[in-house]
């Protein structure tokens, strides 16, 4: 029997908005809680990024590193922790982790029932872009290749008698007229079961070019829809038929 555990671990959902159109504030991350906490969101956690900064000049002893916190964030997770919800400044994004239940439910029930919080508050002009991120995971069994599932990786077999120990590839591509579509594909044997672990992750951001007010669920169904086609278009037809 094919040894395959493939599913979408992550998916993600996010949105940028045009700082010059919306006037943030640091207290909307408590005016947004007591939004969504009636609606399941009764966790949440402050994130406060951290950048190092290293000086080195030639025949100086190395300086201790400049120490600057980045952008206050917010994290806030339903009570199973299987769906999250970021916001910064001009930036809300949705996840869920580990159960991914599908577009329609996801985009119709998840993201629209929290959006129009975000809304109520006054944020969201001039939507700027969407991102949509999908994080797959499978594994593999030591005898199988990665070739029979993944279309662009090279078949072991021109390489002569071998076994495949680690894969890493990443690419970026423009489409037109407003899409930017990146591909990333990790392999990694575990011992001693050399069991193989796989993650490929495809990612689109749809761009807002013409600059006009358009509806979220617009550009978050353009990106979904480019993000989906990649995997589609990446896979095997006996992947394909594995996972249907």
């Amino acid at each position: 029997m094919e040894y395959l555990n493939h599913k979408i671990t992550e998916a993600v959902c996010a949105f940028r908005f045009d700082p010059s159109k919306n006037s943030w504030d640091w207290t909307s991350y408590a005016e947004f809680y007591k939004l969504i906490k009636e609606k399941g969101f009764i966790k949440r956690n402050e994130i406060k990024p951290i950048q190092l900064s290293f000086h080195f000049k030639p025949n100086e002893a190395p300086k201790n590193p400049d120490l600057v916190e980045g952008e206050t964030q917010m994290v806030f997770k339903n009570n199973k922790e299987d769906r999250a919800i970021l916001i910064s400044n001009n930036y809300i994004s949705f996840h869920t982790i580990g159960n991914y239940p599908g577009w329609d439910v996801f985009s119709n029930e998840f993201i629209s029932n929290i959006i129009t919080s975000y809304f109520d508050l006054g944020y969201g002009n001039g939507l700027d872009n969407a991102q949509m991120i999908y994080i797959n995971n499978f594994d593999l069994k030591a005898d199988k290749k990665l070739s029979n599932y993944l279309t662009f990786v090279p078949d072991m077999d021109h390489f002569g008698e071998g076994d495949e120990v680690s894969h890493m590839f990443q690419s970026a591509y423009q489409i037109a007229p407003n899409k930017r579509l990146q591909l990333k594909t990790i392999l990694n044997v575990i011992n001693p079961e050399r069991i193989k672990k796989v993650l490929l992750e495809c990612n689109c951001i749809a761009f807002n070019t013409l600059k006009h007010e358009i509806n979220w669920s617009e550009l978050a169904n353009d990106a979904h829809h480019n993000a989906k086609n990649a995997f589609i278009n990446i896979t095997t037809p006996y992947f394909k038929n594995l996972i249907k």
